[in-house]
Formats: C-alpha cells, structure tokens, sequence
C-alpha cells in the first residue's frame, strides 16, 4: 500500500498563479519532510482522472491544489456510484483558487504552513457529500457530486461570467463584478421545487441554492444556516426581487444577514427537485462550475468524505 500524498495539482488556477507558484510550494512541502507525488491537470475533468488513478494506485491521502473547481473534480474522482473507493481515503485541501469558498465553510486556511500542519496532525473532519442529477449542456442525463453550494438564478449566471473572465481583479471583485453583470440579462422565471416529496414553490423566483456550505460566490454568507455534517441541505429561495432589490441587499448577503427579509425563504431538506416552468433556459453552477440546466434532483450520499483539518 502507498502511503505518500498525491498531490493533484491544477496549474491554470487562480488565473495561473498556482502553476507559477508551484515549485515553490512544493519546495517547502519537501523541507517540511512532506513527500508528494505531483500531477498536473491539462483539461477539465482531467482532477477526476487522476483522484481515481491515485486510489488504484494505493495512494489514499489526496492533496487537491486549486480552487473550488478543482476540490469538486478530485472528489468525483474518489467515489463511485455514491460510496468511497476506499475507506481509508482522506482528502487535503489546498485551496488556491479564486472564490475559496468551501474552505470559510469548512474553517480551513489556505497558507502553506497551516496545510503543512494539517498533514502533520492527521486529523479529520467528515463532511456530507452531495450528488445532483441534471441534463448537460449536450441534454443528456447526468449525475455529478458537489460539496459546496448548488444552484440555479442570478448566482449561476454569474459563475458563467466570472469563469469566461480573467478573475485578475481576485475572488471578491471578480464575483461583485460579475453580479452587476448579470443583472442585465437576468429574468426571474417561474419555478417548480420540490423538497422531500412535496411542492413548497411554484412561483416566480430569481435564484435557488441548495447549500450544503454557508459561502458562495467568493465569500457571500448566503446559508448561514448550513451546516456541512447535518445530513440535509439548507436550501436557500430568492424570491421575485427585482433588480434594485439585488443590488440593495447584496452587502446585507456578504454579512449572512439577508434571512430577515420577506423575499428570502431559508429551508432544510435531504431530497430536492427543480424544474423551469417558463420558456427559455437557467442554468446550474455545482461549487463555481457551469454544468448544465434544469431539471435537476439533489440528494446527499451516505459515505461522508474524510477531510484532513
């Protein structure tokens, strides 16, 4: 059996700078006493590769170097058909990318010296893991798993905008950019959710998050509710806001404080389905990365992820 790290690292991150830093990274990793295997990822979807590639080759401590794209990918690497490939696998973050928000959830840092320790104390933490059900962009079915937020409205339109740009701007503006954005081709649309079994919305309504994290869109408290071992989703609903209504209460979503108003539903549920009702198309983001549209299902699996921490 293995018992190095496989570090998975995805160079194109942080709009590049992982790639540049690397060699550093992976220097002091070594004065440290840290041994790691290193690949390189060179397309999408290339993290899921190599994450199964790694478990078949006995390695079971998998270091997922990039952002919240790149963790999303490593974890559909680590399970099939919704249980672990092995028991013994944890999982290490080092988080580089530009939102950076599954690690504010989860309450880790992304300095090297804190991973450094991470690694050191073998300690873990397990999370929910979560799997939805959509048709892609080619419109046929598929099932992919997430650990952050899912979600459909204004926030998935952004996380399109924001991923066709440079992100030169870091996490915060890049996102409150792309917000702004957004608001210019952004209609509410009538919508259908289902959470376990029964019809709650049926109504005009401008995004639906299924939270399974408190953060989205580079560090907006939009479920602060969540909670990642809960074994059910903090599903957020933004009713018919209007645009002025976005942008008047987007700082009070920054802070998590945006519960309190009348257009904002905050649920929990472990079974949840959304369909479109309008003409037209909205599509849905899994942890920062466009991929695909409604209809979609949510459910969380019953094997928890090992999270080094």
């Amino acid at each position: 059996m293995t018992q190095g790290i496989m570090a998975i690292v995805n160079p194109v991150s942080a709009n590049g700078k992982t790639g540049k830093n690397w060699a550093e990274y992976e220097k002091h990793f070594r004065e440290e006493g840290i041994e790691l295997e290193v690949r390189f990822t060179q397309y999408p979807g290339h993290a899921t590769e190599l994450a199964r590639k790694a478990v078949a080759e006995g390695y079971r401590k998998i270091m997922s170097v990039g952002g919240d794209g790149t963790t999303n990918e490593v974890i559909n690497g680590l399970y099939r058909d919704g249980e672990l490939l092995a028991e013994d696998i944890k999982l290490i973050i080092f988080s580089q990318g530009t939102g950076c928000d599954f690690i504010r959830s989860f309450g880790i840092s992304k300095k090297i010296e804190d991973v450094v320790n991470i690694i050191r104390s073998e300690k873990i933490k397990k999370v929910d893991v979560c799997q939805a059900s959509f048709k892609n962009h080619a419109g046929n079915s598929e099932s992919r798993l997430f650990l952050n937020v899912a979600d459909t409205g204004i926030g998935a339109v952004t996380a399109k905008l924001v991923n066709e740009s440079s992100k030169i701007y870091g996490g915060f503006l890049s996102y409150l950019i792309g917000v702004f954005r957004a608001l210019f081709t952004h209609k509410n649309k009538a919508i259908r959710v289902m959470i376990d079994g029964k019809e709650e919305y049926n109504q005009y309504l401008n995004s639906v998050i299924i939270a399974n994290g408190k953060y989205f869109g580079g560090g907006v408290m939009i479920a602060p509710e969540a909670e990642l071992d809960s074994g059910e989703f903090n599903i957020i609903i933004l009713k018919d806001f209007s645009k002025f209504g976005i942008v008047f209460n987007l700082a009070k979503a920054y802070k998590g404080t945006h519960l309190s108003h009348p257009l904002v539903d905050s649920v929990k549920g472990r079974e949840i389905y959304i369909e479109l009702l309008d003409d037209g198309m909205y599509e849905l983001e899994l942890d920062g990365e466009l991929v695909g549209r409604l209809p979609a299902s949510f459910r969380i699996l019953q094997d928890k992820l090992p999270i080094m921490a």
